[in-house]
Parts: structure tokens; sequence; C-alpha cells
């Protein structure tokens, strides 16, 4: 599709977010393209103004999230997105560069959690790799700030609008996980982060008590906890007050069931129920 899907709504925190970002990088007109394309690379690409944008919604391990093609290909740029902190995206972006050998230069760019650049950049560069970094952090800043500092107006105007009511309250949450993610493997991070999100979606800025050995979010924030995220000891545990359910274990808590997220694919087999249940045990977003 050679344009975003500007009206759809993904479910999946990091499709949303990705999703945002294609719509401004697509949808701009040349000077805010520009001025982004400048502030991910580094550099002013020629003929940045009037790229070919694309977005791809997940298809497998060897998607690429965002490219941004020169008509004439030139360049282009292959961005892939993480919400995790400290997670291994290397193998994603060597896949983006592979499949784009064909172009006059490769840039692949890393837009993650991290405030900076973490080993999975250095590993792509290290196999010579034209790798790029920016954080989630930095991309909400600029979408704060550019319809001032860029006088922009019109369309530009309503996209970086759009933009920031979606990534301001949701990078804000983003950074509460900062110290707590990490603290599960690395193969579970990008799904822990989702689970988080898909519960701070239905009962936002949940309560984060603090523990020696990890942390636990609470849902809903005041009021009885109907639904916990609870990381402790390096593992991470999504517990209902609700037994059963596909892939549910018991917990400490009598009555409450518990699903292990070791791995993205634990959270691929049981979150889709594990939210459903906690839409309907958590009170209507007001």
């Amino acid at each position: 599709m050679p344009v975003p899907r500007l009206f759809e709504s993904p479910s999946d925190p990091r499709e949303q977010w990705t999703h945002v970002l294609a719509s401004v990088l697509a949808l701009s007109g040349p000077e805010t393209r520009t001025a982004l394309l400048r502030e991910f690379t580094g550099e002013d690409l020629p003929d940045a103004g009037s790229p070919i944008v694309r977005e791809f919604a997940p298809a497998g391990d060897d998607v690429i999230d965002i490219v941004i093609q020169e008509r004439d290909k030139a360049w282009v740029v292959a961005i892939q997105t993480s919400l995790a902190f400290q997670g291994d995206i290397q193998a994603r972006l060597s896949t983006a560069a592979g499949a784009l050998e064909g172009y006059g230069r490769v840039i692949v760019l890393a837009i993650t959690a991290d405030r900076k650049p973490g080993p999975s950049i250095e590993g792509a560069r290290s196999a010579g790799i034209d790798a790029r970094y920016c954080s989630w952090l930095r991309v909400r800043d600029w979408v704060q700030e550019r319809p001032e500092r860029g006088k922009a107006q019109g369309v530009d105007l309503a996209l970086l609008r759009e933009a920031e009511y979606v990534l301001t309250p949701h990078v804000a949450e983003l950074y509460r996980l900062e110290d707590i993610v990490p603290t599960v493997p690395v193969e579970a991070r990008e799904a822990v982060t989702a689970a988080f999100f898909g519960l701070n979606g239905i009962s936002p800025a949940p309560r984060i008590d603090q523990h020696a050995d990890g942390a636990t979010a609470v849902f809903p924030r005041t009021g009885d906890p109907q639904v916990e995220l609870v990381i402790r000891g390096g593992s991470a545990t999504f517990a209902l007050n609700v037994e059963g359910g596909p892939g549910m274990g018991a917990t400490d808590t009598p009555g409450w069931g518990g699903l292990a997220i070791g791995s993205d694919d634990d959270w691929i087999a049981g979150g889709s129920w594990a939210l459903s249940t906690a839409r309907r045990l958590l009170p209507r977003k007001r």
C-alpha cells in the first residue's frame, strides 16, 4: 500500500506508533518530511522532500516497518521500530538491509525506547550496515516542537497535532517502564511492553508498586485491583482476578490466574484472551 492506513487504528501498540510516524512521513509536505529525515539521519538526503513512503503491516519476522525510497532509488531509509528497552533487533536490522541491496545507498534506522544506541545498533554497524538510531522520546519531542519551529500550517499542522495526541501520553507511560522491563529476559521484553500498553489502553495510568526485585503495575489505579502485570525476580506474569483460560496458571492470590510471559510466543498464544478478560474486569475508561 503506497500510503499509510490513516484512519485505521491498529490494536498492537508498536504497530500503532509506527503507523502514526508513517502517516506523518507519507502525508506531510516537503519541508516537514525533509526536516524529519534530517533529524533521523543527521544529513540532508537529496530529494528528501518527495520520496515514496510505504508502511508494511506485520507479516512475519522479515517485515520492514517503514520504507522511505528516493524515486530513482539513489537511496532508501528502512525504519525498524521497537518499544522494548534494551531489546535485540539486530536481526531485523540485518534483514532490512539485505532486502534493499538494489538501492544506491541503504540506511537502516532503529527507533527504540532506549535513550542511546544499544548493542543491536553497534552489532549492525560492525556487520557493515549503515545503521542509525533515534529514541521514541526524541520522536515525541520533535513532533511537539515542529509546529512552532517549522511554522507548520494546514495538513502538516493537523498531522503533527494528531501524532502528538497519540505519542505524548503513551511515551510518558513508556518511560515509566525504563527500569522495569530490562529485568526480564530479552526475548520477553517486547511482549511485556505490549501487555502493559494493552492494559493501559483499557485502564490508563496504573499504579506501579516498586519492589526490591521488580515492580507490579496495578489496574485500575484506584479501587480494588482486578488485573496486575507482575515483574519480579526476572519473570513477568499477567495476573487476573479470574481462574482458567488459555495458558493460565495458578498464582499466590486465591481466585486469581496468571499468564507467564517468557517470550513473544507466550503473549501471542494467550494475550488475546487475557486482554479481552481484562476489558470485562476493569471499569470503563472515561
